[in-house]
């Protein structure tokens, strides 16, 4: 009795050793196949578009001085066109603000300047509302003072 049960052990063990040996061996192809795809080949991201294309760059500037307020706005183009400034001055509200005064000026090229000035209530916020236009292209900035 003792002989058969060595050789039922020993069939056991001769079929639970390649079985062991398959199993460890799709155990390291699953952990390297997950590592595989952890390292595949990564799309280079999109190249980046420039979000306006007239506009070069735009500058605002809105200083309170005592009771002088002075705006300066700019406008750059990439190529000569038809550049447009609108400012507007505004005084803030209990439901907003409100547009107290409007300087606008445009002409054709690469560069557009408009500066003004305007004496205010101190005791009153104040910001500047600036739309730059080039083209087609629009661009609205808000400033409030330095």
């Amino acid at each position: 009795m003792r002989n058969q049960t060595t050789t039922n052990q020993t069939q056991k063990t001769t079929t639970t050793r390649p079985a062991r040996a398959v199993l460890c061996l799709l155990l390291a192809l699953l952990m390297l196949g997950g590592t595989w795809t952890a390292y595949a080949a990564v799309d280079d991201p999109p190249a980046i578009t420039p979000y306006y294309v007239n506009i070069g760059k735009h500058t605002e500037s809105f200083k309170i001085s005592g009771i002088k307020a002075e705006c300066l706005a700019i406008l750059q183009s990439q190529t000569p066109m038809k550049l447009t400034i609108k400012m507007e001055f505004q005084k803030e509200k209990s439901n907003g603000y409100e547009t107290i005064e409007t300087w606008t000026t445009s002409k054709t090229g690469t560069a557009l300047t408009l500066s003004e000035s305007r004496n205010i209530n101190i005791f009153c916020d104040y910001r500047l509302k600036v739309t730059y236009t080039a083209g087609s292209e629009t661009v609205v900035a808000y400033r409030y003072p330095a």
